[in-house]
């Protein structure tokens, strides 16, 4: 398969036709074009029939207010909290499959052999992931299920980590455990891990790129296939 020329860097793989859409042959190009994501737009009512509302009691209109500030603000302090999760479907099934084509063209030979291939986040990026995306799926011939952590030392139970807004307060001792446990790490650019992962992954002009830093993974023993390396944006060797 010819690759795509040095300028675009499209990251366009073509799978077996098993891989996610079982009726389709997979072909991930790692752009975002500006029809890629549906827009649902609301439905639009139609005026009906005009009803006289009677006037509501002072009392029923100040605590109708105060339900509502009382909402706004639950809202608000919530907002952050789940963003992640409401993430637009099409979003998480794309870095889902940027993520398993990543999983599928690196080896870890020094890892010891595991019942499942678990790829993992943290909470505040488990709903960037989409799970039925991944666990559709198989890797080094091992059921896929994705992991939700919530301390660094449950990395040791990972082949793969995703990190995108997590800011880990213990990188080295992250970093350790990532090393010793041989977990392949992806991590979206502008997060302070991004010195530490094996690929960095960045949106630029609606479409993805990738760097790929080899000296951390040679440290952790890990290995890129060569049509990986041709695909990258950057390969880093510091």
């Amino acid at each position: 398969m010819a690759l795509p020329d040095d300028t675009s860097r499209e990251f366009s793989l073509k799978m077996k036709p098993s891989f996610c859409r079982r009726t389709q042959r997979l072909s991930l190009v790692m752009s975002l074009f500006p029809g890629y994501v549906s827009h649902h737009l609301p439905v639009m009512l139609q005026p009906g029939r005009r009803e006289k509302i009677k006037p509501r009691h002072a009392s029923s209109t100040t605590i109708t207010t105060a339900l509502t500030l009382l909402l706004l603000c639950l809202g608000l302090a919530t907002a952050n909290i789940g963003w992640a999760a409401s993430a637009p479907h099409d979003m998480r099934e794309t870095t889902s499959e940027l993520i398993y084509n990543f999983a599928l063209l690196s080896q870890t030979p020094n890892r010891l052999p595991q019942e499942a291939y678990n790829i993992c986040a943290f909470e505040e990026d488990i709903g960037y992931l989409q799970s039925t995306t991944l666990e559709s799926q198989k890797l080094q011939n091992l059921p896929v299920f994705l992991v939700s952590l919530k301390t660094i030392a449950d990395v040791k139970r990972c082949n793969l980590l995703y990190i995108q807004d997590f800011i880990p307060q213990k990188p080295l001792e992250l970093q350790q455990f990532i090393q010793k446990e041989v977990v392949l790490t992806v991590v979206h650019a502008g997060n302070k891990f991004a010195d530490y992962g094996h690929v960095v992954i960045n949106a630029q002009d609606k479409r993805y790129q990738f760097d790929l830093r080899i000296q951390p993974a040679k440290q952790t023993g890990i290995m890129f296939d060569a049509r990986l390396l041709k695909l990258a944006t950057n390969i880093i060797n510091d």
